[in-house]
């Protein structure tokens, strides 16, 4: 009922304000800038696409700071991102409450996420930088069609910039807080004479020490400390005679320090058993509810990251109204963890069962990795039109990935005799391989009246070799045909309307982690509504939706960990319904002035969540107490930017940015995790600001200098949290304290 009250008020302030635009069309203004996104695999504006799509420039993402997913919270409504789990460059996508935080690989995010159209397959490693990005696209809702498995929350789809035309050089450098400091360099080289080649070369440099001090290490060594180098050549051919090629490599090194995992909550026996263990010499048992500023930490060592990533994109022209498209996409990743610091505690002492008075150095969790996984993949598509009514997608699609990971973890558990050290590893290999067939056609039935439909059938194919902590050798196959369905109408060039149908299918398989035999894919139909409008001469921008998401055969993960270490049991035990609402407005109200705002709201149940019930070996129901996990059920966006009038040596602007998310919950099951509501994360708010002085002349080029500051008010806030049940203690990871900074950038 909100939904439909929300989105009747929505289309009738539309109508209003079209009345209002005609009077006012005399005028002539400065209005938003048009958005060109790809989102259906064509070329078209913003305003034009069916679907609810956000997107960010190359503008955007430059003042607002964005260089990869894991700042991309924010941008658009019902997104949020949330990390690090398991490693500072492991990051999770949640689109309208659908995601998963798990960062094993053998688990798929519902949400995809791509670089110039090749997937990124695993959530490990994700939040990586771009040294040169041009766009961001938000796809939210199902996108099965021309996106494939594992899209039934959406597709975020980073874009990077191609090789300028003409010859350039553009350098940033930036200073801040925590010793942070950057250095941004690219190079285009311009067509090299009347070859159509034009090459772009950029080299990322950042740093930061940590922000919170670890008094038993150097700065750079803190939880949140990082050093990323990134690198990215790009070389195009175009000489506008029907074909187009471009090529891009790039090199991503990362070493950085887990933000600080603190222990929130700690069984009283524990608590008892480490009493004496400052006097003795050791460490202190360190817990809190609140953030924690100053630690000591006896193992919190390095997480090194690096990517290797080769794209092809060829194109070619078919006559005047087809294109043949080529994607080719390779991709390798290693992560090697040296000190996976999960309890935030210094050298505890304590006694051991059957050594007698004795004490010894225990530690209540800890975990060293090694990861690595390559990927390639090949996509066609062909691009066209029939007359001037029926334009069509056809494509076919093939991926193939292996992965393995190497995970001993060493614990303890505390008994009355003294604490048991134990040990288990996690060591698998794992390949994936999809194949697809795709196409989608948009009839064009009157100038303002289309229809859009489309269809993929997919093959999957799961592969777990695993010798610990139980050998196993299984494969699974699944098949999958998903549709949607389209109409939208024009009133006039300024506004429309929508009505979609669309599926989504998240493929079926293993979990490293487990000891069962696997789970079944999921599914989800959703229902939406949406309209677009560009109104007063395109000074508002106003966009809305409202949907119904059916998701059935839910995987459900749930987090245990005891004598076994830590394993997360992944079942179809879920059915849930999501009911929501998004709203997106851009304005520019008065010259200079701009704003924008997003609203998003997502009513989440649980139709059925099956558990076993150990007591009496039965399933039971527990959807009227189960959580949604790391998703928040209410998301706004809001930002000013001012630009004044020009001064003799340059302009003036400045903005801010602010960022709310509801309360979120870090588990599903209560019954599993006893302090799931002690670990939730309270509804937060964040501000961002920025002042720029920009275009100063110096010689034959311009400088800009920026004055930044991330939630500059300080507010201290969780963004995950684990609880480790039985052996007796659990915790938050909170996210960063407010960070300044200055940035200086010259182009020639």
């Amino acid at each position: 009922m909100k939904i439909k009250i929300a989105l009747g008020i929505s289309v009738a302030a539309v109508c209003q304000v079209t009345v209002a635009s005609a009077q006012e069309s005399d005028r002539s203004r400065s209005g938003l800038e048009e958005i060109v996104v790809t989102a259906q695999k064509r070329a078209e504006s913003l305003q034009d696409t069916p679907l609810a799509i956000s997107a960010v420039t190359a503008e955007t993402i430059e003042q607002r700071g964005l260089g990869g997913i894991s700042n991309l919270t924010g941008i658009a409504p019902n997104l949020l991102v949330s990390g690090p789990s398991g490693g500072p460059n492991n990051a999770a996508l949640f689109i309208r409450s659908i995601g998963t935080q798990d960062p094993i690989l053998t688990a798929d995010s519902p949400v995809a996420l791509y670089v110039d159209g090749i997937i990124i397959a695993r959530s490990a490693g994700s939040a990586f930088e771009i040294a040169d990005l041009d766009r961001i696209e938000v796809l939210r809702g199902p996108q099965g069609t021309l996106y494939g498995r594992n899209t039934i929350g959406g597709a975020v789809n980073l874009i990077t910039r191609k090789p300028d035309d003409t010859f350039g050089i553009r350098q940033k450098f930036g200073i801040g807080n925590y010793g942070a400091m950057q250095s941004r360099t690219t190079v285009d080289t311009g067509e090299l004479g009347n070859s159509g080649l034009r090459a772009s070369f950029s080299f990322l440099h950042k740093q930061r020490d940590g922000y919170v001090d670890d008094t038993n290490v150097p700065d750079k060594h803190d939880p949140g400390a990082y050093r990323t180098d990134a690198v990215r050549a790009a070389v195009s051919f175009d000489r506008k005679e029907g074909f187009r090629a471009l090529y891009a490599f790039d090199f991503n090194r990362n070493v950085g320090y887990n933000p600080l995992f603190q222990l929130t909550t700690v069984r009283p026996d524990l608590i008892a058993f480490f009493a004496g263990s400052p006097a003795a010499g050791g460490g202190t048992l360190t817990f809190s509810p609140k953030r924690l500023d100053k630690v000591a930490l006896n193992d919190n060592g390095p997480t090194t990251d690096k990517i290797w990533s080769h794209t092809l994109t060829l194109e070619a022209d078919l006559g005047e109204n087809a294109t043949l498209k080529s994607l080719t996409g390779y991709r390798k990743w290693t992560q090697r963890v040296q000190g996976g610091e999960l309890d935030g505690q210094d050298d505890l002492l304590g006694t051991i069962a059957g050594q007698g008075a004795t004490l010894f150095p225990l530690t209540l969790f800890g975990a060293n990795a090694l990861r690595h996984q390559h990927q390639w993949s090949q996509e066609l598509n062909l691009i066209g039109k029939v007359g001037q009514s029926l334009d069509y997608v056809l494509g076919a699609y093939y991926f193939e990935e292996k992965a393995d990971e190497n995970n001993p973890q060493r614990f303890i558990i505390v008994t009355p005799n003294g604490a048991i050290p134990l040990l288990s590893l996690l060591d698998y290999r794992h390949k994936s391989t999809t194949k697809a067939l795709f196409a989608q056609a948009t009839w064009h039935v009157t100038d303002r009246f289309s229809l859009t439909g489309g269809m993929r059938y997919t093959w999957d194919e799961r592969k777990l070799d695993q010798s610990s902590p139980q050998p196993r050798d299984l494969t699974a196959k699944f098949k999958k045909f998903n549709w949607s369905a389209t109409a939208d109408y024009k009133f006039n060039d300024d506004v429309m309307v929508y009505a979609r149908i669309a599926t989504g299918y998240k493929a079926g398989g293993f979990s490293a982690r487990s000891f069962d035999s696997g789970f079944k894919p999921e599914s989800l139909t959703s229902y939406e509504l949406g309209v677009k409008s560009e109104l007063f001469d395109k000074r508002l921008r106003f966009n809305a939706s409202a949907y119904i998401s059916d998701r059935k055969d839910m995987q459900v993960i749930t987090f245990l960990a005891g004598s076994g270490g830590a394993v997360a049991l992944t079942t179809n035990a879920g059915k849930a319904v999501y009911k929501g609402i998004e709203l997106e407005v851009n304005a520019v109200p008065v010259d200079g002035l701009t704003a924008y705002a997003t609203f998003g709201y997502v009513d989440r149940k649980y139709k059925e969540y099956l558990i076993l019930d150990q007591a009496t070996q039965k399933d039971i129901d527990i959807s009227d107490v189960a959580k949604f996990s790391y998703s928040a059920s209410t998301t706004f966006n809001a930002g000013l930017q001012y630009d004044f009038p020009p001064l003799s040596f340059g302009k003036l602007s400045a903005r801010v940015d602010y960022n709310y998310l509801s309360r979120r919950y870090f588990d599903t099951n209560p019954r599993t995790s006893t302090s799931l509501n002690l670990l939730s994360a309270p509804a937060r708010g964040l501000f961002d600001a920025r002042v720029t002085l920009s275009e100063i002349k110096l010689g034959s080029g311009t400088i800009s200098a920026s004055l930044w500051g991330r939630n500059i008010t300080n507010k201290k806030y969780r963004v995950s949290g684990t609880d480790f049940g039985s052996l007796g203690f659990a915790g938050n990871v909170y996210g960063e304290p407010a960070t300044w900074g200055v940035d200086v950038s010259l182009k020639l």
